[in-house]
């Protein structure tokens, strides 16, 4: 078979799978067709995608031109086109639209849909008038997280729906976990979605716990003058590249992704492959990552007790916590590009065993 990914830009959390993919024999070659490399505002949040194909047998396509598209299309034999959502990106949609002329195989990769501003049943709604057309000419789904998958499979039952993730790159562990007081990070942007007020709200009259946070945005004054008004041991390292990330992590015990709502939340894949513990609410698709309590705890989103019994925890565990900082990352392989594409490869040939790939 032949891969076509259709994507919105060269994703750093796409691309470790996609490259394995390649590798895979039961592939014949790998396209990854884009519109842009990366969008400024992700650049200016330390994202650097232009390095990311070096040394890979995937054939990029830049830019092309419908005539180009087409062409592909046209040439490729047993292809599978994989598009980023139906809608979601302009430049995707048309490419969507152009496939339907053509006998391929057609699959969407998505997030669930953004319930933060608008309820569920309006995106069925949506999806009904402005989509419903579309449904016999996708042969399935992979879905980031349960939301995304129930929404999907409520959609249509002809269609394969598959549990999805994304995938970062791996970085090798080179510090010894934190001692001391609880060391706990928030890597992400500093924006109302992302709910990190509920953290410090968690945080007050508690002083067991160093709180890290790397990232900027609009909500970033305001917790610091929380932040001091209440005298939380905090630390506001603002935006920093994508290659120093790592390191900041191992400097901590605990990664926290309070959103409330995250189509996945990427950052916990790699806090995870670092053997870093986590903690995450019940509205954050990579909930799906934590097995159990060893890897990680799932709080109730806006509950400010439930956040605070999973810090009693793990202030009460961080012993243990810190002595299976090795053994998450060894276990964290489950999650990374080889594993993760030779299930997305199975899935497409039909020669899955079960629907369970964590």
């Amino acid at each position: 078979m032949n891969l076509l990914f259709f994507q919105n830009c060269i994703s750093p959390h796409q691309i470790p799978y996609i490259r394995e993919c390649a590798k895979d024999e039961r592939v014949e070659r790998v396209h990854l067709i884009v519109p842009r490399t990366d969008y400024v505002v992700r650049k200016d949040m330390g994202w650097d995608s232009t390095h990311l194909l070096d040394n890979t047998s995937v054939q990029l396509w830049l830019k092309p031109t419908d005539e180009q598209i087409i062409q592909l299309l046209k040439e490729t034999k047993d292809a599978v086109c994989l598009f980023t959502g139906i809608r979601a990106f302009t430049e995707v949609f048309c490419w969507f639209k152009l496939s339907l002329a053509y006998q391929v195989r057609r699959y969407i990769i998505t997030e669930p849909p953004l319930i933060y501003n608008k309820p569920l049943w309006m995106h069925y709604l949506r999806f009904f008038i402005q989509d419903y057309r579309y449904i016999s000419r996708i042969d399935g789904i992979f879905g980031f997280g349960d939301l995304a998958v129930s929404y999907y499979r409520n959609i249509s039952k002809r269609w394969d729906v598959f549990p999805f993730q994304y995938v970062t790159e791996t970085s090798k562990r080179i510090l010894p976990p934190p001692s001391g007081k609880v060391k706990l990070l928030f890597v992400g942007s500093l924006i109302h979605r992302k709910n990190v007020q509920i953290v410090m709200e968690a945080l007050k009259d508690n002083s067991n716990i160093d709180f890290t946070l790397v990232g900027d945005g609009e909500e970033r004054v305001k917790l610091e003058v929380i932040a001091q008004k209440n005298r939380i041991n905090t630390s506001f390292l603002g935006i920093r590249p994508m290659n120093e990330v790592p390191e900041i992590m191992q400097q901590n015990d605990v990664l926290i992704l309070p959103s409330l709502h995250d189509g996945w939340g990427a950052v916990v894949n790699e806090a995870m492959s670092l053997g870093l513990y986590v903690i995450v609410s019940d509205r954050c698709g990579a909930k799906a990552l934590i097995a159990d309590e060893t890897d990680g705890l799932i709080f109730k989103s806006k509950d400010v007790s439930s956040l605070k019994e999973s810090l009693k925890k793990v202030i009460s565990h961080i012993q243990d916590i810190r002595l299976l900082t090795y053994k998450r990352v060894e276990s964290a392989v489950r999650i990374q590009g080889k594993q993760v594409a030779n299930y997305f490869v199975n899935c497409i040939s039909r020669a899955k065993d079960d629907e369970k790939y964590l």
